[in-house]
């Protein structure tokens, strides 16, 4: 495996470990609402990858989402992770 490649994912490695210790952390707040725990969880572990995508979480990784029909990437002048809370659903609490 390439340094590169295991760079990659010790940063996966991360999210993962960062979001759990997040949410247990937290876990009295969702008073046993699971829709609101699971948002919560899957909206911040997908932040967390469009900022990996985008350089945010590390300056020597970033990555290009290419559209298989124009060839391009579909993200040019997008920070992906600014997106997020236009399409994910998350909690208030």
């Amino acid at each position: 495996m390439s340094k590169e490649l295991e760079l990659f994912w010790k940063e996966v490695r991360e999210i993962q470990n960062c979001i759990v210790n997040v949410l247990l952390i937290n876990t009295a707040k969702y008073e046993g609402d699971l829709e609101k725990l699971l948002n919560d969880a899957t909206f911040e572990t997908i932040c967390s990858f469009m900022e990996l995508i985008d350089g945010v979480r590390n300056n020597e990784l970033r990555g290009e989402i290419i559209s298989t029909i124009s060839g391009e990437c579909i993200h040019s002048g997008v920070d992906l992770h600014d997106c997020c809370e236009d399409f994910l659903e998350c909690s208030d609490i």
